[in-house]
């Protein structure tokens, strides 16, 4: 800073003041951030032992949400009528999700008039 500058900031007994400058918004929030990362974490902790369970055959229970389950699709044959050739479908395994009742209730008893 050049002196002529300095001397115009000057207060009359010599003392520079300091420019009023506006609240400047930090760039990145660290705390902020931290949440979000966690949370993500979090999220995807849960998703991957879901996951998991579900890979294994076990039924998973979140307590009010809901069960979510594998079940297996029954098998069941088609014939193509133009051709006569015949093909087996089905037999896949699928995810199902059972919502809690308490979840059901609520939902249901807020609704209103809709």
């Amino acid at each position: 800073m050049n002196s002529s500058a300095r001397d115009s900031q000057a207060s009359p007994d010599g003392r520079v003041e300091a420019e009023a400058r506006p609240a400047e918004e930090p760039v990145f929030d660290l705390g902020q951030a931290f949440q979000v990362d966690v949370g993500d974490m979090l999220t995807r902790s849960l998703c991957r032992q879901i996951r998991q369970a579900l890979l294994e055959g076990k039924a998973v229970e979140l307590p009010g949400l809901g069960r979510f389950e594998i079940r297996d699709k029954r098998r069941y044959g088609l014939v193509n009528p133009s051709s006569g050739a015949r093909a087996d479908l089905g037999g896949e395994r699928a995810v199902v999700w059972r919502p809690d009742r308490k979840l059901l209730r609520d939902l249901n008893s807020s609704r209103g008039d809709v």
